[in-house]
C-alpha cells in the first residue's frame, strides 16, 4: 500500500494549519497501517523536513500528478482538476477540515463587490462540487460540517441507493477527522515572555490570542475588554501571538481584522503598555514556550455560519497547554468549553462580560484551577491517533462505499471543466 499526503503549506518551521495538519497525517498513518509506504509531498522550499517513517517529496504545481502515479491512495486538502485523469485506478481522500464554503462568503463579503464577488464565489463553489465528487472518502472536523457536506452531496446525486445499502450511516463514505493535539510534552525550553518580553513583568497575567485575524474574527471586544480593565489594574497582559499567516499571500496573509486591532489598541492607549504584538509568524516549535508562559488563550468572533460550522485548531494548543479558554459561543468547540467547564464563554460584543471572565479567571484560584484539571481530563481524548482512527481505518481496508466511480465520472469530468472555465472567468473579471 502507497499512500501519499499532499501538503498545501509549508512544513517545518514556518508550518501553519493545513501543513501541521498533514505533517500528522503522514506520521500517524506511517505508524497505524501494516506495511503502508507513506509519502509527504510539501511545497519546494529551503528548508526540507524529516518525518519519522515518512518519505519527503518536494513538489511544484503539475510536478505532484507523477508522484500520484506512484501511489495508491492520495490524500489532499485540494484535489487538482488533472487527477481526472488517475480517478479509475486510484483511491483519493478530499481533507475538508473546514466549511470553505462559509469561510469564502465572509471573505469575499469585505473584499469586493459586482462581477469579480460573483465570479470569485462560483469558482469556490464549482471547487467544491468538485472535490465532493472526485473524493472515495472525505474527512471533516465535526458533526455541523459533515451534516453539511451530505446535504451538499445529495444535491449533486452522490448518494445512492446502492450506497446507502452497504453503509446506512455514510460513515465509510464522509466521516469526522479533526485535528489533535500537539505530541510534544508540555516542557519548556526557552524562556520568552515574563521579564524577558519588553513590557511583560515576571508577575503578570499574560492572556494570549493565538488563532488568525481574519473577517471573521473579533478583536476590537477583547481589545475594549482590556481598556476597561486597564483603567483598574496593570497587570493584565495580551499577546497576540503572530500577524501573517505563511505561505497564504496578500489576501489571506495579514488577516482583514489585523490592522483595524492594531490601530485600536494604539488608540485606546493600550499598545506597548498592555497589549503586544508579535508581528510577523512564531516559528511551530517555538510556540510552545509562549503557550506554556501565559495563563489564560482568548479568542473572540462574530455570530455568522463560519462560526456555526467552524473547528478552530487554536483552541487545541490552548487545551494541550491546559490553559483556560475565553470564546465566543457558537461553534462547537465553544459548546465543549461551556459544557466541560474549560473556561468561559461570553456573547458576541459583550465587552463587559469578556473583562469578567478575564477578572475571574485572574482573581479566582479555585475557578482557574478547576479549568485546568478538566482540561487535562479532555487531553487523553484529543490526541491525533484517536483523531485519525476514521481515515486509518479507510487506509487499512482500501473498500470505499462511495458512488461508484463508473456512475461518477461523467459528472466529474462536467464539474472539472467548470471549475477550470470559473477559474478562467474569475481572473479576467473586472474589479467593481
Amino acid at each position: 500500500m502507497r499512500i501519499l499526503v499532499v501538503s498545501r503549506g509549508v512544513i517545518g518551521g514556518d508550518m501553519a494549519g493545513p501543513g501541521n495538519r498533514a505533517y500528522h497525517i503522514a506520521q500517524v498513518l506511517a505508524k497505524e497501517v501494516p506495511g503502508a509506504e507513506v509519502t509527504l509531498a510539501v511545497p519546494r522550499q529551503v528548508e526540507q523536513p524529516q518525518v519519522p517513517g515518512v518519505q519527503i517529496a518536494p513538489y511544484t504545481g503539475f510536478s505532484a500528478l507523477s508522484l500520484v502515479s506512484k501511489h495508491d491512495i492520495i490524500i489532499s486538502s485540494g484535489l487538482m482538476p488533472q487527477l481526472v485523469l488517475n480517478f479509475r485506478d486510484k483511491l483519493f481522500v478530499a481533507d475538508l477540515f473546514g466549511q470553505s464554503f462559509m469561510e469564502w462568503l465572509e471573505l469575499i463579503t469585505s473584499e469586493s463587490g459586482g462581477v469579480k464577488r460573483m465570479a470569485w464565489m462560483n469558482k469556490n463553489y464549482a471547487y467544491i462540487k468538485m472535490q465532493l465528487t472526485l473524493a472515495d472518502f472525505i474527512l471533516c472536523s465535526n458533526e455541523r460540517q459533515r451534516d453539511s457536506y451530505i446535504g451538499m452531496m445529495a444535491g449533486l446525486g452522490l448518494v445512492d441507493p446502492e450506497m446507502y445499502a452497504n453503509d446506512a450511516t455514510l460513515r465509510r463514505c464522509i466521516d469526522v477527522v479533526p485535528n489533535g493535539l500537539r505530541h510534544e510534552q508540555m516542557i519548556s525550553d526557552q524562556k520568552v515572555l515574563k521579564g524577558v518580553y519588553a513590557g511583560i513583568k515576571e508577575g503578570d497575567k499574560v492572556i494570549l490570542w493565538n488563532g488568525g485575524m481574519v473577517s471573521w474574527y473579533d478583536p476590537e471586544t477583547f481589545l475594549r475588554a482590556l481598556h476597561l480593565l486597564a483603567k483598574e489594574r496593570n497587570d493584565i497582559k495580551a499577546l497576540f501571538l503572530g500577524t501573517f499567516y505563511p505561505g497564504l499571500g496578500s489576501f489571506l496573509g495579514e488577516g482583514q481584522m489585523f490592522e483595524p486591532a492594531f490601530q485600536l489598541s494604539k488608540d485606546l492607549g493600550l499598545y506597548q503598555r498592555s497589549v503586544f504584538f508579535e508581528f510577523g509568524w512564531v516559528p511551530h516549535a517555538q510556540v510552545k514556550n509562549f503557550l506554556l508562559e501565559s495563563d489564560m488563550g482568548i479568542c473572540t468572533y462574530l455570530d455568522n455560519l463560519e462560526t456555526r460550522y467552524s473547528h478552530r485548531t487554536s483552541f487545541l494548543d490552548l487545551m494541550w497547554a491546559e490553559l483556560p479558554i475565553i470564546c465566543t459561543r457558537g461553534d462547537v468547540l465553544a459548546e465543549m468549553v461551556a459544557q466541560r467547564d474549560l473556561g468561559v464563554v461570553v456573547a458576541e460584543g459583550d465587552v463587559a462580560a469578556v473583562a469578567d471572565a478575564i477578572r475571574r479567571l485572574v482573581d479566582d484560584k479555585a475557578f482557574y484551577e478547576q479549568c485546568q484539571k478538566n482540561l487535562r481530563a479532555v487531553k487523553p481524548d484529543l490526541s491525533w491517533e484517536i483523531a485519525l482512527e476514521p481515515l486509518i481505518h479507510f487506509c487499512r481496508e482500501a473498500n470505499p462505499t462511495s458512488v461508484a466511480k463508473r456512475d461518477r465520472f461523467l459528472p466529474l469530468l462536467s464539474r472539472s471543466a467548470e471549475y477550470l472555465l470559473s477559474g478562467f472567468l474569475d481572473t479576467v473579471a473586472p474589479k467593481q
